[in-house]
């Protein structure tokens, strides 16, 4: 399809020189393949658009390919066989470490920052935006050449500890004694919450509740972020306790949603030691001014932003934009790279508008390669979510009840199926990862019960049980197509699929719902382009649950092992099985869901 678009392009450019070539996807195959909005040429050259559009049908000639006039479009529309060929070609015969139009490797460098939570706290389900959003567009860009470095910049330093400081030495049980014991749980918890990280996430909310009648508290808080800050033992040892039991906690959870970094330690706290010299060469650029109480801050009134960025407390304390400012710093130093992606929410835009403001200014070489991908919160029904209040959702509670509820389906209606726990939580992981992925990053989602872990209608339920069905087919059709049926592991963002030869005759998909399969396969692709450009799986979700959805089509309206079929209609249907297999298993897989062989 690549080539195709080319030679489009080619053409129209020697019919329209001098004009910007811009072409565009129709919404349906019945369209065309490939469409090109006369509007912009027509308004360049001063006719109408749906006349530029007739005479550009009578100029260009391209094989095996038809031009219609549709109004003020000039649409390129395949013959059936032709489309056939080139899309399963491009699927089934692509190299396995690059199929569906994966790019080979680019030279440029990509950082993606995700994830991201604060230590001695618990994964909510907020935390599930930021950590599969991330991984997403980490996969993407590998997909399309890109040298990825996954990073997770870790919430590990920052006055929060000195809350949670004071917290422990005032309330856990025999804070000098051994660090592994059970703490004395003087508040309810469920079994499984019974664990030091838990306990710690209920210190910090009771601290926090109980600062309002007391403010002084806060001075407390604040006293042990200074005392971590200038290296105190104790404060230290009780630190690096609370940061070991969480990245053990952090690791269980990613190896759960299958989330990997390059890196899982170098949080906040690795930029320690570049805190002062960050500072000094800021002073040296003549950036710092004294603020309110002695504290230091850098004017950006005359990039437009009105708010000063704070880099030090009046007190000597550092703040997480000094922090980030460090790691901006040592990231151009190590990496070299091309562009950084910081997926953070929405209420961050402020922050990284004066971060990226800043680093301008220390070095023009930052101009253009600094962006924050900004999603919107997950709301409860009566408000935010908030941690210092305690009104959460964990993120394994919502996984543990969508593998519940999918393992209850499964007992009742197809009981005897092979490893019913694996499948039932590659289907709860893939209704709240699909969930999250389905709406548009930018805007907030109020969580419900029902419709985060939905296993009916637009859902990653839905996509996987197209692939399962393929897959069942595949085996009842025997031999070298059963193998098929047998994809392998998953290595890397492209998965390992065998060249596999096409069948000769093609002739058996000239149907409308074999072609219209054909046009969203053709889909894949461009839905990953759009991705990447967008910074979000939206478009790859949607485009994958129209390929499932049109595949349920095909496999009603044309019979794949009907005994009436010849042997060529036969192997063309089962061809293009193949290739929505493929296309819906290597989707997923960008999005980090797994598709089951069986359901």
């Amino acid at each position: 399809m690549d080539a195709l678009r080319h030679t489009f392009e080619q053409q129209l450019a020697a019919a329209l020189p001098g004009v910007d070539i811009t072409l565009e996807r129709p919404r349906s195959g019945e369209l065309g393949d490939l469409a090109f909005p006369c509007f912009r040429a027509a308004k360049q050259l001063g006719k109408n658009p749906a006349q530029l559009a007739q005479e550009l049908v009578a100029a260009i000639r391209i094989e095996g390919a038809g031009l219609v006039a549709a109004g003020p479009y000039l649409n390129l529309k395949l013959a059936p066989e032709t489309r056939a060929a080139a899309v399963l070609g491009a699927i089934l015969q692509a190299p396995g470490d690059r199929p569906f139009g994966s790019r080979p490797p680019t030279g440029k460098k990509v950082i993606v920052e995700y994830s991201s939570p604060n230590i001695a706290k618990l994964f909510t389900i907020g935390h599930l935006r930021s950590t599969m959003i991330g991984h997403a567009l980490a996969q993407v860009n590998q997909f399309l050449g890109h040298e990825v470095i996954r990073l997770n910049h870790l919430g590990d330093w920052g006055t929060q500890f000195g809350t949670l400081l004071a917290a422990y030495t005032r309330w856990a049980q025999d804070g000098n004694a051994n660090l592994e014991a059970d703490f004395d749980w003087a508040e309810p918890a469920p079994e499984k919450r019974r664990t030091p990280l838990f306990r710690l996430f209920q210190l910090y909310v009771r601290f926090h509740a109980e600062e309002e009648a007391d403010p002084a508290m806060r001075d407390e808080a604040r006293g042990w972020f200074r005392r971590l800050e200038e290296g105190d033992a104790e404060a230290r040892r009780l630190w690096a306790w609370f940061r070991e039991i969480s990245l053990r906690e952090f690791q269980r959870i990613y190896d759960r949603l299958g989330v990997a970094f390059d890196t899982l330690a170098q949080g906040e706290a690795f930029y320690e030691d570049r805190l002062v010299p960050t500072m000094d060469r800021l002073a040296a650029a003549g950036l710092l001014v004294e603020g309110d109480k002695g504290a230091r801050i850098i004017n950006l009134e005359d990039v437009g932003i009105a708010t000063p960025c704070l880099v030090q407390k009046g007190d000597g304390t550092s703040i997480y934009a000094t922090r980030d400012l460090a790691a901006a710093l040592y990231r151009q130093e190590a990496y070299a790279f091309d562009r950084c992606l910081y997926v953070v929410g929405t209420d961050q835009v402020l922050h990284f508008q004066q971060i990226f403001a800043v680093l301008a200014k220390l070095d023009s070489w930052f101009q253009g390669r600094m962006l924050h991908t900004p999603f919107g919160m997950v709301k409860l029904p009566e408000g935010k979510m908030s941690t210092r209040k305690g009104n959460v959702i964990f993120l394994e509670d919502v996984l543990d009840e969508a593998r519940e509820r999918v393992a209850a389906i499964i007992e009742e209606k197809n009981p005897g199926l092979a490893d019913k726990e694996a499948v039932a939580e590659m289907l709860g992981m893939g209704a709240v990862v699909f969930f999250d992925a389905m709406n548009d990053r930018v805007k907030p989602i109020t969580f419900t019960w029902d419709r985060v872990i939905a296993l009916d209608g637009d859902t990653g339920p839905y996509v996987q049980y197209a692939h399962a069905r393929i897959l069942s087919v595949l085996r009842k059709a025997g031999g070298t197509w059963a193998a098929q049926a047998q994809p392998g592991a998953p290595q890397g963002p492209c998965l390992p699929f065998a060249p596999l030869t096409l069948p000769a005759d093609l002739g058996g998909l000239a149907a409308p719902e074999a072609q219209a399969l054909l046009f969203e396969l053709a889909g894949l692709p461009p839905a990953i382009a759009a991705a990447a450009d967008g910074n979000m799986a939206t478009p790859l979700a949607r485009q994958l649950v129209s390929l499932a959805r049109t595949f349920s089509g095909y496999y009603t309206n044309c019979p794949i092992l009907a005994p009436e079929n010849t042997p060529e209609v036969r192997e063309a249907r089962l061809a293009l099985c193949v290739a929505t297999a493929r296309a819906l298993r290597q989707g997923l897989h960008l999005m980090g869901i797994q598709a089951p062989e069986e359901m």
